[in-house]
């Protein structure tokens, strides 16, 4: 699997490198935005199946990398793409996943927890959506293009966005326990936080509002989530 490491710390990132490659990673490791730009255009976005990105990085921050990686009309990227920052909060979580970021691990972290994220990222790459329609309550779910469609509108989910959804609609009426839902969402990536589970929610549910005022999902407090469709 090849990597592209962009870690402007100098001796974090030789750390982060010297890890990644005795896990048996092909590893680049670019220093600041603009080198990392530089690589990825230079080998082609395709070629790194992850990228590892430092939120505050020089010339250009890891958040704009993200966003232009996967910008349809830039790079186009598909591989997996995870922030490795000392930005902590909450509302930084739900930055990094809303650009693009497939997952988010704060620093300091343990060495074993960040090989894991990596492996499960590249075992996703490239895989596609299931082929199939599923339509309930007038809103038509796909999963070969991730497409939601309903009333005329249209939505694009991510990957996880869609596979979280998915969990939910199917079982629309009925408590999800959050246990379950990260064990069938997350089948890849068994060190997921219940927090990533948290910000990917609050993500889902602004998407779902604004594409259709019948769809909500209900936190049912200390137990998991519901979601609610009008009829």
């Amino acid at each position: 699997m090849k990597l592209l490491l962009a870690e402007d710390d100098i001796k974090l990132g030789a750390l982060v490198k010297s890890l990644l490659e005795f896990s048996g990673f092909e590893t680049e490791w670019a220093r600041d935005g603009r080198e990392a730009l530089e690589r990825i255009r230079e080998a082609a976005a395709s070629s790194y199946d992850v990228v590892i990105l430092d939120w505050m990085l020089p010339e250009i921050s890891g958040i704009e990398i993200c966003r232009l990686l996967r910008n349809p009309r830039k790079y186009n990227y598909q591989g997996g793409i995870i922030f490795l920052t000392a930005r902590d909060g909450t509302d930084d979580c739900v930055t990094g996943l809303e650009s693009g970021a497939d997952d988010y691990l704060v620093k300091p972290f343990e060495n074993k927890e960040l090989i894991a994220r990596v492996n499960a990222l590249g075992r996703r790459k490239g895989r596609p959506f299931v082929d199939d329609i599923y339509t309930k309550s007038g809103v038509e779910m796909n999963s070969r293009t991730g497409m939601l469609t309903a009333g005329g509108k249209e939505l694009k989910l991510s990957r996880r966005e869609f596979e979280l959804f998915r969990l939910l609609f199917v079982n629309s009426g009925q408590i999800i326990l959050r246990e379950t839902i990260l064990d069938k969402v997350w089948t890849d990536n068994p060190e997921i936080s219940p927090a990533s589970l948290d910000a990917y929610i609050y993500i889902l549910r602004r998407k779902i509002r604004e594409f259709s005022g019948r769809i909500r999902i209900r936190l049912v407090k200390g137990i998991g989530y519901v979601l609610e469709i009008e009829e």
